[in-house]
């Protein structure tokens, strides 16, 4: 997160407040006790291996404040003021992993509720045969890690920060989505 950050903020039905920004440097809605909600846009690269698909995670460095050494998606974060959900999976994705993705890149597979206060949007992008030139600028991330869509789960449960050890119904989506576009 960088403190200078404008969070655009959402009504419970998830449409957006237009014009009304939380700012990141200020408050977080958890610790405000506030019904505002934030959106997050999720990025999660995949690879066909001979294998089958691989997930790309990235570990969050030990320098950050937020879940600091687990493990977290490809990339991510909250999306700005005025900004679409896209264009922050693309700001994210190259902000966080140095790689640039594209509008057409990104496969959507859900948007849904990620905690009491923030709705996400997933998309996935097929990295298959990509040069893995990644690099680490802001010092959110320290490294990454490609694991098998087999091994998702059990990774998950071991090694990501706290909220996705919970989250099921993501992870879940994924699997489907994957099962049925997964050879796209």
């Amino acid at each position: 997160m960088h403190k200078d950050e404008i969070w655009q903020t959402y009504y419970p039905n998830g449409e957006s407040i237009i014009g009304e920004g939380w700012d990141a440097f200020l408050n977080e809605p958890e610790e405000t006790g506030s019904n505002v909600i934030v959106g997050i846009a999720i990025v999660f690269l995949y690879r066909h291996t001979e294998n089958g698909l691989e997930f790309l995670w990235q570990k969050r460095s030990d320098k950050i404040d937020r879940y600091p050494g687990d493990y977290d998606f490809s990339a991510g974060g909250h999306i700005n003021l005025g900004e679409s959900a896209v264009e922050a999976a693309i700001r994210e994705t190259h902000e966080e992993i140095g790689v640039e993705v594209s509008a057409e890149d990104l496969h959507f597979v859900t948007m849904r509720p990620f905690s009491k206060d923030r709705f996400a949007w997933v998309y996935l992008v097929d990295f298959t045969g990509k040069e893995e030139n990644f690099h680490f600028d802001d010092e959110e991330v320290s490294e990454v890690k490609w694991v098998p869509l087999d091994k998702l789960d059990e990774f998950r449960l071991e090694c990501a920060k706290a909220p996705l050890k919970k989250d099921n119904i993501t992870f879940e989506c994924i699997k489907q989505w994957s099962s049925q576009y997964g050879d796209l």
